[in-house]
């Protein structure tokens, strides 16, 4: 791809190996887990932000005080996610039942995993639903709950990603999900904030060799949830 800027050296030898997107760390974090590491680590972490020795000494913070700020971070979430989903549901013109409902999704002591992205057919958002009973018997589990938030937009003349979504909606009101997978519409930065420093996991299901870096997972991981 950059031989041509160097033809007069061996591909091998062209200083440019890759190119891939990356995300700023001080932009995605948030800014209790700042005040977390400006506790242990002092300021002076933001200067370190690209070296790994550094953040060995990520084993200073407490786990106790790590949790609570991810939980306080997930509480937040969810208390946006309740706002959003009873406006959805007065919007879309649903029934007072349908609304009262909105305002109790959710569990903040449930594992909580995102998938939001730009919904393109290589990124494969709907792939969850391909064994649909494995799926209801996942989040039905009351020993050990799992919740799963989506969100998303498709370019708007992307057909088949609007298809994916209007699927994704679809899936996210069936009842043998027991409202333990939810849809949130008008997916922006604001939301997309809340929603990297609130989940505990982060589903990425790219087909291989398409994704280019999957931003979204390092933005989760800044603020210490997994990808």
């Amino acid at each position: 791809m950059w031989h041509s800027i160097w033809p007069e050296r061996p591909l091998e030898e062209v200083p440019i190996g890759s190119i891939t997107n990356g995300i700023h760390t001080r932009t995605w974090m948030s800014s209790w887990i700042k005040n977390l590491l400006d506790k242990y680590l002092k300021p002076k972490w933001r200067y370190e932000v690209a070296n790994p020795k550094f953040w060995e000494s990520l084993s200073k913070v407490p786990d106790e005080a790590l949790w609570k700020a991810h939980q306080e971070l997930k509480q937040i979430l969810i208390l946006d996610i309740r706002r959003r989903m009873v406006s959805q549901r007065e919007r879309n013109g649903e029934s007072k039942e349908a609304i009262a409902d909105a305002d109790r999704l959710l569990n903040p002591d449930w594992l909580t995993i995102g998938v939001a992205r730009r919904v393109a057919l290589y990124k494969r958002a709907t792939l969850l639903f391909t064994n649909r009973d494995w799926l209801k018997s996942l989040v039905g589990r009351d020993d050990r709950p799992i919740q799963i938030i989506f969100a998303g937009k498709a370019h708007p003349a992307d057909q088949p990603g609007r298809a994916l979504i209007r699927e994704i909606y679809s899936e996210s009101r069936n009842p043998d999900y027991k409202g333990r997978i939810v849809f949130v519409e008008n997916y922006d930065m604001a939301f997309a904030r809340r929603l990297v420093s609130g989940v505990d996991v982060w589903l990425n299901t790219p087909r291989r060799t398409m994704e280019a870096s999957g931003t979204s997972g390092m933005k989760v991981a800044a603020n210490a949830g997994l990808n």
